[in-house]
């Protein structure tokens, strides 16, 4: 009896699983197969990236990436980047890194000694491909050739890792004898502590930060102004720190907030220069009008600049992402993922690249599409294995239209290489 009621229990448990299995399967595979459809109209609204053509208002232009892994979003960079310098004009461009890190690629591009592996600046690992050496000699070489009023300008728009700040400050104070009577180097020589800890800013050198800044703001060069705003983004650096990092959603609104700050701060400084257009890059999850579980940049550049602010999403519909993986180690991989976003899997039919205007899209089948919920892509930099079993832990079920007033979609793309 007790041997039935065992075999019994087994059957049920293994049949169980089964079911469970399939239901994931089903779950994970269904909505691939429902993303392959024929879009009657798309090749009526389908445009290469370099037939983007913005309307002569636009002020800041966010170009998103899915993933911070993929080379395809990297590239997309730089061909957009080129596409607005030879249309628009556009003298400036700003990135997710640090703003001291900007501030640093911006004296490289402005000088004339070449870096072939200049993207080893960056805290961020994501950026030390060759991809992004590429965008960044481009300008190096551009401004070689340009005009001073011409030339290109880089920025940085976060405020994560503000130890460069922290050094361009100081050499600033050093070329205009500010505060030379104390020892600003030993004052600051904590950053160079490989466990240099951000709140140690705060607690000692506050006062002394705010003091080079009132110095730095009674100047009138660009240079002063930049150092300036440098000095508030290590301050903003060590608040956003103090925080409780468990609390997602205050934590990405803060840093959000004050990363839409600089982007605004960037704007002014470019517009004084005579520049009217900003392109600026970071994920599609900061860049969007809006994110379900707090308030994104783009919202807040929204407020700021409304339909001045031209948003480009991106998406794959199959892509080998290398990411970061949970852990300990925090080694980076390669991952197989599938967006199953219909408009991304229309790709094929442009070479496996192409731009679409959510803005001239009237009606039709695209009209529906980008007007509904769609699954489309989202990673950060964490993976775990659980996700190849969660399809919602990197697809998104969004309408593309309520997030951006455009897309890049990518059929296939391939994994970033890190020189690290």
């Amino acid at each position: 009896m007790i041997k039935k009621i065992f075999k019994g229990i087994l059957i049920f448990l293994v049949s169980l699983i089964i079911l469970i299995g399939i239901g994931d399967f089903l779950w994970i595979n269904l909505p691939k197969l429902s993303a392959r459809k024929n879009i009657s109209d798309i090749e009526d609204y389908g445009k290469g990236v370099s037939q983007i053509n913005l309307d002569d208002n636009i002020e800041v232009v966010g170009l998103g990436e899915a993933t911070h892994g993929n080379s395809d979003f990297q590239d997309l960079k730089l061909e957009v980047l080129k596409t607005l310098v030879e249309k628009n004009n556009l003298k400036s461009f700003a990135i997710e890194a640090d703003f001291g890190e900007g501030m640093i690629i911006n004296n490289y591009i402005h000088g004339n000694k070449r870096d072939e592996n200049i993207s080893r600046i960056f805290s961020f690992n994501i950026y030390h491909t060759k991809n992004m050496n590429d965008l960044i000699n481009y300008m190096f070489d551009y401004n070689q050739k340009a005009k001073d009023e011409d030339k290109l300008s880089f920025y940085g728009f976060d405020m994560q890792d503000p130890e460069k700040s922290i050094e361009l400050i100081l050499d600033f104070c050093k070329e205009n004898n500010i505060l030379q009577e104390k020892d600003l180097q030993k004052d600051f020589s904590f950053i160079k502590d490989k466990k240099f800890k951000i709140s140690k800013i705060i607690k000692y050198k506050e006062d002394l930060l705010l003091e080079i800044k009132a110095y730095a703001d009674t100047l009138s060069s660009p240079k002063a102004k930049i150092v300036s705003r440098a000095i508030t983004n290590v301050l903003d650096s060590v608040k956003y720190y103090e925080l409780d990092f468990n609390d997602y959603t205050k934590a990405n609104n803060v840093r959000d907030e004050l990363m839409a700050g600089n982007v605004k701060w960037i704007s002014d400084f470019e517009k004084a220069k005579g520049n009217k257009m900003l392109l600026i890059s970071g994920h599609n999850g900061h860049i969007a009008k809006s994110e379900k579980f707090y308030e994104p940049m783009g919202s807040h550049l929204k407020k700021i600049f409304g339909e001045k602010y031209f948003i480009i999403g991106t998406d794959f519909y199959k892509g080998i992402v290398n990411i970061n993986e949970v852990g300990p180690d925090s080694k980076r991989s390669n991952h197989v993922f599938v967006s199953a976003d219909p408009l991304a899997y229309s790709a094929r039919k442009f070479k496996g690249k192409y731009y679409l205007d959510f803005t001239k899209v009237k009606d039709g089948e695209t009209f529906d599409l980008i007007n509904k919920e769609i699954n489309m892509v989202s990673l950060g930099e964490a993976y775990s294995p659980l996700m190849k079993f969660m399809p919602r832990s990197y697809r998104i079920k969004e309408v593309p239209k309520d997030l951006y007033d455009g897309m890049i979609f990518v059929y296939y793309a391939k994994p970033i290489a890190v020189n690290d």
